[in-house]
């Protein structure tokens, strides 16, 4: 058994929405389940949606009421662990809507895909915000519970990987449930795998039109530089003529030669010209010393290619402006970049000691905050640096 019990992301706001619904899902299951025990029977029958005969309101109570502790359990941990940061990626109002209409749609999904019986449960809702958290956060660390037997620990993964297979597990349940495999197990997986879709779906529209903004790392940027890159292999792959891009190896006689002052040749608009074309105005900014233009320039050039790196000079000293206007995600991520592409640079403690600051002090990454300032502690020379290392190091282990 995997429980997801956090993830490394760092909230910019308090998710009170999230923590309302929580609020809710477990006073509705404690009255309900207090009446039960005091009466015997079960007070909330026609607040279930019936897929045989629907009502409007039901599409809405029926995802905030549970059939077990198990159930209530299982549900809330889900929605804390995910729901929190989708909260704070879409803001209060927007994180409601969506809420509300992922456990709608999941209704709908379920009886379209021929449910049978009377369901409730926020599972619907639930996995249309895991779905959206897969999109925006596919390279966050989730943190898993794993219990086999008697056999008791964490271990990290990627969410990409961990909601994934939850999407593609509740998914294939979902279609196996519509033909009659599943529908004995008492679990609503078409409303799950109708939660997901609707999730994911809306949460990509809403990132390609710009409605929500857009991060380097979510999933469609990734989904694009994967595109990119197997692009790239298959140019090597098969060579490459610059006389003959086309791809033909042989040049063809009926090329015909123009003019070359009778036409004017627009820049190609495709994302190597762009990345080209922003590498030199970083250049051109970093030789007449304008790191703040610099720097901007290459904020928009980790948008187009994911990945990029700057020469060893301009990468630092892009770092080391994003840090002085207090862009510290940025900062950190410009001298990740740093450390994976230049790990042989002489000074490369000091950036172990710059990031374990950074990750320590303002991002509150303490797991990879603690990493960075031993590393930094193994091969700093410099006395004040240690000690510096040494007290963010004691300062970290009082906060646990």
């Amino acid at each position: 058994m995997f429980i997801p019990i956090r993830t490394d992301y760092r909230m910019t706001r308090t998710p009170w929405v999230n923590y309302l619904l929580v609020a809710i899902n477990v006073a509705a299951f404690v009255v309900s389940y207090r009446w039960m025990l005091s009466t015997g029977a079960t007070p909330v029958t026609h607040l279930l949606l019936d897929p045989d005969n629907p009502r409007l309101y039901q599409f809405f109570t029926s995802i905030f009421l549970h059939g077990s502790i198990m159930h209530i359990v299982g549900n809330m941990v889900f929605l804390w662990v995910f729901g929190n940061a989708v909260n704070d990626r879409l803001g209060h109002a927007g994180y409601l809507a969506f809420y509300l209409g992922g456990g709608v749609l999941a209704g709908v999904g379920y009886i379209l895909l021929g449910g049978h019986y009377p369901v409730l449960g926020a599972s619907g809702a639930i996995s249309a915000v895991t779905g959206a958290y897969l999109v925006l956060l596919p390279r966050a660390r989730v943190t898993l519970l794993m219990w086999l037997f008697y056999f008791l620990t964490t271990i990290e993964v990627s969410s990409l990987y961990f909601l994934m297979f939850q999407f593609a597990f509740n998914l294939w349940m979902s279609l196996d449930a519509r033909f009659g495999g599943a529908a004995s197990s008492g679990v609503a997986y078409a409303a799950h795998g109708s939660g997901y879709v609707f999730g994911i779906a809306v949460t990509a529209a809403l990132l390609a039109t710009r409605l929500l903004p857009r991060d380097p790392m979510d999933l469609l940027n990734l989904v694009r530089a994967a595109r990119r890159r197997a692009h790239y292999r298959r140019m090597v792959q098969t060579g490459y003529d610059p006389f003959n891009p086309v791809g033909s190896q042989i040049a063809d006689p009926q090329r015909r030669w123009v003019d070359a002052k009778t036409t004017a040749a627009a820049p190609p608009d495709t994302p190597e010209a762009r990345e080209l074309h922003l590498r030199r105005e970083i250049a051109e900014a970093w030789s007449r010393h304008d790191l703040p233009e610099a720097a901007g320039k290459y904020l928009q050039l980790i948008q187009v290619a994911e990945g990029a790196v700057l020469p060893q000079d301009q990468q630092l000293d892009v770092a080391n402006q994003l840090m002085a206007v207090e862009q510290y995600p940025a900062a950190a991520d410009a001298y990740e970049r740093f450390v994976n592409q230049y790990g042989a640079y002489e000074h490369i403690a000091d950036i172990h000691l710059m990031l374990g600051l950074l990750y320590g002090r303002y991002l509150h990454q303490d797991a990879q905050a603690e990493r960075l300032l031993r590393l930094a502690l193994d091969s700093l020379k410099d006395e004040r640096k240690r000690q510096l290392a040494r007290e963010d190091l004691e300062a970290l282990r009082q906060r646990r």
